[in-house]
């Protein structure tokens, strides 16, 4: 999804004006760098590009989908110098600097135990909140893993099973009138919609179906009203033969939740994530809630005003929030380094290969439950899941040598004012970092953060 944002020169000049104000800020930076921040918030200043991390034009606002890039992928090129953990403050400081972006939070967890957690940047331009490791911020699409983790601990209380069939545990809609559903949509299963293999694609299928809601209700519907709609939404290819990623599915998801958990997604989910440790994490708000990033988008950045914006097959449905030592501790939970959040019968079908006739990636990664990438090698198992829309760039990954991180942004432009994604060259260099870490810290700053 794109931010349209509005420029004060023409695209022809840009480079000229670009290169002697990136001269100003620059030397700005050096002396006070969120001083340059803070007159973002009202257009009359801009930050510079700083040289050292790789830099990505991708028009997209959204954070890097499995199709747009893997970031789970090997590192190409030849072996890195020792690194320290500390390293990654620069990489963080560069990052915000080169692609404007206000604020961001990284953590990292190493056999269990929380080895670094800080906040970088503001979380608001106009109050100059910093941001801290507990800064809250949305997790858009990596909302898809704490579904996941709920469906898991449902199926581990017997309340649901992965080849159950959709229609099994939520019934089978009225749908609106007038409309068909595939007779094929009877057969979609639990394990199918959260391999984003249940038939659908957001191109296609999850966009009739949001104009049709549109069309029968401008202002939404309520969400069984919504999946009704859905459901009757012709699919794009045979449930179980291929994998397209698919928002509309999750929403789905959620609603199967409900129905086996008996109780408000929102409720159970809480109370599941309560259970392993984290109990600031909750859904977003029409508005901004206190200790909440706010969003920027743009060049200069401008805020995105509030929470979850109207989605018509999600009204009632949105993202969740949580700060990077939150996701942290999830991940964790979930490796079952610092406790065992599921057992290892759930864990395995997690990272599970895609069931036949659908085929790994060309290369070898494929979709895990609720993960972007699986991906098995030599040196041992990572996998991943990125959220992104206009204002937000969330990032977890687990690496081979039992390290976890989140890495959160709350906005991020291209050098050029058009928009732009940070989190590709953000998690090469932090990947890049872990990985050549020669000495790892004693601590654990989990008991900072209870």
């Amino acid at each position: 999804m794109k931010i349209k944002t509005k420029r004060s020169h023409s695209r022809a000049n840009a480079p000229i004006l670009m290169a002697i104000f990136s001269a100003f800020v620059m030397f700005a930076m050096t002396v006070h760098p969120q001083a340059v921040y803070a007159q973002m918030e009202t257009g009359s200043g801009e930050s510079g590009a700083v040289a050292g991390l790789e830099q990505n034009s991708n028009e997209s606002d959204e954070a890097f989908s499995p199709e747009d890039a893997d970031l789970s992928a090997p590192l190409s090129g030849g072996p890195m110098a020792r690194a320290k953990l500390a390293d990654l403050d620069g990489i963080m400081e560069q990052i915000l600097q080169q692609y404007y972006v206000p604020g961001g939070s990284l953590s990292v967890a190493r056999n269990g135990k929380l080895i670094y957690a800080k906040g970088f940047g503001v979380a608001n331009l106009r109050t100059r909140e910093p941001v801290t490791p507990s800064t809250l911020f949305n997790l858009a699409s990596c909302t898809k893993a704490i579904s996941t983790f709920g469906v898991m601990r449902l199926v581990e209380s017997g309340r649901l099973r992965l080849d159950d069939r959709m229609y099994d545990v939520i019934g089978r809609p009225n749908l609106v009138r007038g409309m068909r559903a595939d007779p094929l949509v009877a057969q979609i299963t639990i394990r199918q919609l959260l391999h984003h293999s249940g038939g659908w694609n957001d191109s296609s299928g999850f966009a009739k179906a949001g104009r049709e809601v549109q069309r029968l209700a401008p202002n939404g519907l309520p969400y069984s009203e919504a999946v009704r709609v859905l459901l009757a939404t012709p699919l794009d290819y045979a449930p179980g033969t291929d994998a397209k990623y698919a928002n509309g599915q999750w929403n789905l998801i959620k609603y199967v939740i409900e129905c086996a958990a008996q109780k408000p997604y929102g409720q159970y989910l809480q109370e599941q994530l309560a259970s392993i440790g984290i109990r600031d994490m909750c859904e977003e708000s029409r508005g901004v809630i206190p200790g909440q990033a706010s969003r920027y988008g743009g060049f200069p950045p401008h805020i995105i005003t509030g929470g979850q914006r109207t989605v018509p097959l999600m009204p009632d449905f949105g993202n969740w929030m949580a700060s990077s030592v939150d996701m942290v501790k999830f991940l964790t939970a979930i490796d079952g380094t610092r406790m065992p959040g599921i057992c290892q019968n759930s864990f395995d079908q997690m990272v599970a290969p895609l069931p036949p006739p659908m085929k790994n990636n060309p290369n070898g990664s494929h979709f895990g439950l609720g993960l972007d990438s699986v991906r098995v090698t030599a040196d041992g198992i990572t996998y991943s899941k990125n959220g992104g829309k206009p204002g937000v760039h969330c990032q977890i990954m687990h690496l081979p040598n039992n390290t976890d991180f989140c890495l959160m942004l709350n906005g991020g432009s291209a050098p050029d004012g058009g928009s732009g994604n940070p989190m590709g060259p953000a998690v090469k260099a932090i990947r890049n970092t872990l990985n050549n870490v020669s000495e790892w810290p004693r601590i654990d700053l989990f008991a900072d953060y209870p």
